[in-house]
């Protein structure tokens, strides 16, 4: 059997990462999700933001890969700058990891939607009339 997960306090959080070019300080996306962690004495937990809190098992939750003791302050409403270059964790170095806000996660939401449309636009015709008054107002 499983072991079970369901008892842990899971926090709901924001993950929010700014994604750059390897090797550049060119920003080309945002990467933004919800999800929920909790702190359990082998490690962080992190489970699916549609996982029912009834159905937090393993193999369904995964471990982080960080230590409590470590990686996390977990006093949320405390910000905190995810990940760490020396391990193997399944959150990507770099990523903000922020308390959860509705407000915010629309918020970041939109901007990634945005970006991306705006992005595609200029892969598919950059030389476009839509495209241009697009690039026009991100750079007012």
């Amino acid at each position: 059997m499983n072991p079970d997960y369901t008892q842990l306090d899971w926090k709901p959080i924001l993950l929010v990462k700014a994604i750059r070019l390897p090797f550049s300080e060119i920003y080309i996306g945002l990467s933004v999700k919800r999800l929920y962690l909790a702190e359990h004495p082998e490690g962080i937990l992190q489970a699916d933001w549609t996982l029912p809190s009834d159905e937090r098992f393993l193999p369904l939750v995964q471990f982080t890969g960080w230590k409590p003791e470590r990686d996390v302050p977990f006093e949320l409403p405390v910000q905190y700058q995810g990940g760490r270059n020396d391990q193997a964790a399944i959150i990507p170095s770099g990523t903000w990891v922020l308390p959860y806000d509705d407000a915010h996660y629309r918020l970041y939401e939109q901007v990634r939607l945005s970006l991306h449309a705006l992005l595609e636009k200029v892969n598919t015709a950059p030389t476009h009339t839509q495209t241009l008054r697009m690039l026009t107002r991100w750079t007012m």
